[in-house]
């Protein structure tokens, strides 16, 4: 389990990252599922500036475990919308991950119309 709860943790951090600022919204987020997958601050801080610099870093992630790839996507679609914006990029990466977990073509876009009815208009 503790494994699963890192490679969310470095999804998110993806999510969060692929802009190339984690906001003052996303960072609580970040820092709760740390402590939930017992990552310290230095490694968190790690995974969140690889992520702001190297734009590339999510098609890098290895397989995430597919044990419940429903929740999965839920925890980073509420990354992506925690600054109340949904980017093209955070919807490229949702959706690398979405299919990286298995997830159905029509979950995904029910999820991405729930998380736009939330996000900002661009």
């Amino acid at each position: 389990m503790p494994m699963r709860k890192v490679e969310i943790l470095r999804a998110a951090c993806c999510i969060a990252g692929v802009d190339g600022e984690v906001c003052d919204q996303e960072h609580p987020l970040l820092v709760r599922l740390a402590r939930e997958a017992g990552v310290g601050a230095a490694s968190l801080s790690a995974m969140i500036e690889r992520a702001r610099e190297d734009r590339s870093f999510f098609e890098k992630q290895f397989d995430v475990f597919k044990t419940d790839p429903d929740e999965t996507m839920k925890i980073l679609f509420r990354v992506a919308v925690a600054d109340g914006v949904l980017t093209q990029a955070e919807r490229v990466v949702l959706g690398h991950f979405a299919q990286k977990l298995g997830q159905p073509e029509e979950r995904f876009e029910a999820l991405l119309a729930a998380a736009e009815r939330h996000a900002r208009p661009q």
